[in-house]
């Protein structure tokens, strides 16, 4: 089954689609037959995907809002796929996280995925015809990154989110898993690393640093590796594949 089979005509919500990943599955999932609904935060964002791609519903709502973003997501009707992509990230020293950042990633990061999965799989269960969710997780899941504390709690709080929510919305056709992504380079990471003099430099530094413990040999995953996985594991192609965390890091974990 092709990805153009399995998502024509399928309902799917994706959060922080303005931007990077997200925004890179909306247009995919657009371009291949799907009704898409793309939340994020900033309307200009939304606005520029439309334009791009004007089949795209477009949703501007705070993730942090609960009562806000549940009616946003209660908007959209019932849902096929719920891909869980919006999330924030602080690097800050354990001794100066402060109880705005604490909050704001843990928002974001973990409550926003059970208030938007909850809503969406409460339609799923009374229309009976079952779905699937991906969760956006990280290699920090797993393993310790300096100044990274929170996001990394976060993110081992979504993995085992997605553990239990497999166990308990299985008996309803519901499918749910997290892809625990390595750097993926998006245009953020393009302007931090190639603006030129330092920039280059710390561009060389980090990839020779972080090389080394990817066997696969390369320290950015390509977006379209993201897409295509994220679109494999969402899709009816996988109609087993539930309670995974699945490692998209070219194997930096098992180093």
């Amino acid at each position: 089954m092709s990805f153009e089979q399995s998502f024509n005509g399928k309902s799917v919500l994706i959060t922080g689609a303005g931007k990077g990943i997200g925004r890179a599955l909306a247009l995919k999932l657009s371009q291949i037959g799907a009704k898409v609904f793309a939340l994020s935060r900033t309307e200009s964002d939304l606005q520029s995907l439309v334009n791009e791609s004007p089949s795209i519903i477009p949703i501007s709502v705070d993730l942090q809002d609960w009562d806000a973003t549940k009616k946003a997501v209660q908007s959209c009707g019932v849902l096929d796929v719920v891909l869980n992509v919006a999330g924030v990230g602080h690097e800050e020293p354990f001794l100066e996280i402060t109880p705005t950042i604490f909050d704001e990633i843990i928002n974001i990061n973990l409550k926003a995925v059970v208030n938007v999965s909850q809503t969406a799989a409460q339609g799923m269960i009374k229309a009976g015809r079952g779905g699937s969710i991906v969760n956006i997780s990280s290699r920090m899941a797993h393993r310790a990154f300096k100044d990274c504390s929170i996001y990394s709690t976060s993110k081992a709080a979504v993995d085992q989110l997605t553990k239990s929510m497999c166990l308990e919305l299985g008996q309803h056709s519901i499918r749910v898993n997290s892809i625990n992504l390595g750097g993926v380079w998006t245009p953020m990471w393009a302007t931090t690393f190639t603006s030129g003099g330092s920039g280059r430099q710390n561009y060389d530094e980090y990839a020779a640093r972080v090389v080394q413990r990817i066997p696969a040999g390369k320290p950015f995953i390509p977006m379209e590796d993201v897409v295509n996985t994220v679109l494999f594991t969402a899709s009816d192609c996988t109609s087993m594949l539930t309670g995974a965390n699945i490692a998209l890091d070219g194997g930096y974990t098992v180093t």
